[in-house]
């Protein structure tokens, strides 16, 4: 058990710290770990470079911060690879690389969208923490914002009319943004559509956001278009270019991140010529975070 003296140095963002002074392939002391957990809830991202982890290494650093979600199993999954571990990669269990116009690359490509992780399920994920192990010379990185951050820069009046509100998110809407049909309906059946609180509240201090982004199809209580439309102005907010972080991979790099607030997509890369494997562990949360309002059922 490793006892550490750490230390952060803020990203070129209005939020996130890089880790400094920490080697995760040894057990956390309580004293390090509540460090870490604690700058998680401030910060929201947290970068840790040159952490060379086997699967077995990151499982067991994440489990720390609560019981793992298990990957769905669909047509980009990877049988090899323990449950807790969602392999994203253009290179299959065998090692052999996947062509870019291979069904499995474009389902992954969702991931190009603005999202937050498991807002499709009843309950959504609390934390992300995304490893590379081969990461592409050029292109791939991934790409951070705040709706923490955002929801600071809202009007009282917009803050009024989204308080209460509640979205339903649904992994085949945004799969379907995508391309039609792109999720069997058996695989469909395993993420039914879920309501999901618009405005949510971290309970470690206090501090408010709103959750949106490509998995959330529509605002109960209003019409489908009018939610649409009200999703995306929320969206574009966030991820205005001066208030996005983007991360430029390096081998050996863990970035995790706060799901509750913090939205996220990857970016693309030359998939004919460059190999790109990051392994990612999902922390469970809390919830379920709303119920289908009384309005919109029957």
């Amino acid at each position: 058990m490793a006892t550490l003296t750490l230390s952060f140095r803020r990203l070129p963002a209005p939020f996130g710290v890089e880790v400094h002074g920490i080697d995760l392939t040894e057990r956390l002391d309580a004293v390090a770990f509540a460090q870490i957990e604690a700058a998680f809830n401030e910060h929201s991202v947290l970068v840790f470079h040159e952490q060379f982890l086997t699967d077995e290494q990151q499982i067991a650093f994440s489990e720390r911060f609560g019981p793992l979600e298990q990957t769905i199993r669909g047509i980009a999954s990877e049988e090899v690879f323990a449950p807790e571990i969602a392999h994203l990669a253009n290179v299959d269990g065998r090692g052999q690389m996947i062509a870019p116009d291979d069904k499995r690359m474009i389902y992954h490509s969702g991931n190009q969208l603005w999202h937050t992780d498991s807002s499709f399920k009843r309950v959504p994920a609390l934390a992300s923490l995304l490893s590379g192990r081969e990461v592409p010379p050029v292109g791939g990185e991934t790409e951070f914002a705040s709706m923490r951050v955002a929801y600071e820069l809202l009007s009282p009046e917009m803050k009024t009319t989204i308080e209460g509100r509640v979205a339903e998110h649904s992994f085949t809407y945004s799969r379907g943004l995508v391309a039609p049909g792109l999720v069997s309906d058996e695989d469909a059946e395993q993420v039914p559509p879920v309501p999901q609180a618009l405005v949510r509240t971290n309970p470690a201090n206090g501090r408010k956001n709103f959750y949106v982004a490509s998995h959330a199809s529509r605002i109960y209580g209003m019409a489908v278009e009018d939610g649409r439309a009200l999703l995306r102005e929320l969206t574009e907010l966030a991820t205005q270019a001066h208030l996005v972080y983007r991360h430029v991979w390096r081998a050996g790099d863990l970035v995790m991140w706060d799901n509750r607030c913090m939205l996220h997509r990857g970016r693309p890369w030359d998939g004919h010529a460059y190999r790109r494997v990051m392994h990612r562990t999902t922390v469970a949360g809390d919830g379920p975070t709303a119920d289908v309002p009384e309005v919109a059922r029957g």
